[in-house]
């Protein structure tokens, strides 16, 4: 397999089919797109029974980009993996003040807390990578109290955390599920509306172009 993934035909099935998603407005990283690659490489080289390199013919950008498009539209309530993101087609900036992301981050922190504690791990890793990003801005370009951000940022954090408060709602979601009551129930109903307001402050703060 190692001849066939340095091969330049694998190389260029890669990087076909990275392009090919972003058509579709999804967004992989690379070794993600590789990782799918040499699966269907290896299984089309084992059904037929031929050489690895010889195999990577016979797959193509299409059935690498549909494979990890599934794994995306798996179902109602699942999430992407967690190398998948959504292409951020406006790239204009955003700027928010130094207080307003530090909700930003708190939502994305307790958002990520919950999806990671109930077996969420992709929308947990899409969470903190947020978290991360507004982290970053402030460091980066903190300028008289406020720091710009990308409106991707937003929509991704509103929407995320908004699926997990109806992951909480409506599936019992909870900061401890540990399966035994021990008022853990009641600091879920407080935070269902604690992260309402702050999807809602994320939309907001697109809406207005600053804050």
């Amino acid at each position: 397999m190692v001849e066939a993934i340095a091969s330049l035909p694998f190389r260029t099935l890669v990087t076909q089919a990275t392009a090919l998603l972003l058509t579709h407005g999804v967004e992989v990283e690379t070794e993600a797109v590789r990782g799918v690659a040499m699966h269907l490489v290896h299984t089309a080289a084992q059904r037929i029974g031929m050489d690895e390199s010889e195999a990577v013919a016979l797959v193509t950008p299409e059935a690498v980009s549909d494979v990890i498009i599934g794994a995306c539209e798996d179902g109602p309530g699942t999430t992407p993996p967690h190398a998948v993101r959504p292409v951020r087609i406006d790239d204009r900036m955003v700027s928010v003040s130094v207080k307003h992301l530090g909700h930003l981050v708190t939502a994305a922190s307790q958002a990520g807390k919950y999806a990671g504690l109930n077996g969420d791990g992709p929308a947990a890793a899409h969470l903190l990578d947020l978290a991360t990003e507004i982290g970053a801005a402030l460091v980066r370009r903190h300028i008289d109290g406020a720091a710009d951000i990308p409106v991707g940022v937003l929509d991704e954090l509103a929407d995320l955390v908004d699926a997990i408060a109806d992951r909480i709602e409506a599936d019992g979601w909870s900061v401890c599920p540990c399966g035994e009551i021990h008022g853990q129930e009641k600091v879920d109903a407080g935070t269902l509306p604690v992260m309402r307001r702050h999807a809602e402050l994320a939309r907001g703060l697109r809406a207005d172009g600053s804050a």
